[in-house]
């Protein structure tokens, strides 16, 4: 007797299985979505301040900078990944360096979604593993932005 898929799942953190006709469309509405964020971000002249790239789209200065003139943990993340987007490492890693968190995680869906509509597989990781790897990586986003408006 084979081992079902969710006994397989249980068996480790990730694994590559089968994906079903109602996933794939999932699949397909993740790829428009990251496709419409690095459009957005190729849209957007990053900002060489490092910060304010998001007024371009009509949204308000950070309050927080406003008020303080000191950067929240969310400052330059608009920037940085616009940067990222223009090839400006540089500039993308002084804005903040989650960006580069930020565009690595979206290029990782793209995949996954891309290889789930082609091949019709996709990687999957058990629940417990996301909600530890977002956990610590929020954890990481506001250590370092305590650390930066403490620090600038």
């Amino acid at each position: 007797m084979e081992p079902s898929v969710s006994s397989a799942h249980r068996a480790g953190l990730i694994e590559i299985g089968a994906v079903n006709p109602k996933a794939r469309l999932g699949h397909l509405l993740i790829l428009v979505a990251v496709l419409s964020f690095w459009g957005v971000g190729l849209y957007l002249v990053p900002d060489p301040r490092g910060h304010g790239t998001h007024q371009q789209l009509g949204l308000p200065p950070c309050l927080i900078y406003f008020l303080t003139g000191r950067s929240c943990p969310s400052c330059g993340l608009t920037t940085s990944v616009s940067a990222l987007l223009h090839g400006n490492f540089a500039l993308a890693w002084r804005a903040n360096p989650f960006g580069f968190a930020i565009v690595a995680f979206s290029l990782g869906l793209f995949l996954n979604s891309l290889m789930a509509l082609v091949v019709r597989r996709s990687v999957r990781m058990r629940p417990s593993l996301v909600n530890w790897g977002v956990m610590l990586f929020l954890l990481w986003w506001a250590l370092h932005g305590a650390i930066r408006f403490l620090v600038r």
